[in-house]
């Protein structure tokens, strides 16, 4: 889980960078490498904080959706 938060956290690091697609893009790859079961807790806030933080006019792109999919899940 360690190197799933790192992966989360350097995702952060795209979209304040200016890249949200990148970061959802590479978030959605870090939390698929989990099992679900591993999906909750502090990996789960991480991601669900990058998806916030992401302007709703940008919550059609397919990347941010993608990830919105996924934390559903």
């Amino acid at each position: 889980m360690t190197r799933t938060l790192l992966h989360i956290d350097s995702a952060a690091c795209s979209h304040h960078d200016g890249d949200g697609d990148e970061a959802c893009r590479r978030t959605v790859a870090a939390l698929t490498t989990l099992p679900d079961d591993y999906r909750t807790g502090l990996v789960r806030r991480r991601a669900l904080d990058l998806y916030e933080a992401i302007p709703t006019e940008y919550h059609h792109e397919r990347a941010v959706r993608q990830l919105r999919d996924v934390l559903a899940a």
